[in-house]
């Protein structure tokens, strides 16, 4: 479970940070450091979910996507080049 806290630094607050305890090998309670995003809200970002199933968000699948169909079409066009 992530919580958050604020600091102030020259009468300005600073923060959120999120921070998620743990308990080591020997039973001791430590925290660690997730970051200035609120951790639930980050793991429902990145997927977007539609009514046929879960599609990945982002431009490395629409590059994958292009670069699948330039190579389509480069293979085509030497198939008919070799035929003639």
């Amino acid at each position: 479970m992530a919580y958050k806290r604020y600091f102030n630094k020259n009468g300005k607050r600073l923060g959120p940070y999120y921070y998620e305890s743990y308990r080591d090998e020997n039973g001791k309670v430590k925290k660690r450091y997730v970051g200035t995003t609120d951790p639930s809200e980050k793991k429902e970002s990145l997927v977007k979910t539609d009514s046929v199933g879960v599609t990945p968000t982002g431009s490395k699948s629409k590059l994958v996507i292009l670069g699948v169909l330039v190579f389509a079409l480069l293979i085509t066009d030497l198939s008919v080049i070799l035929m003639l």
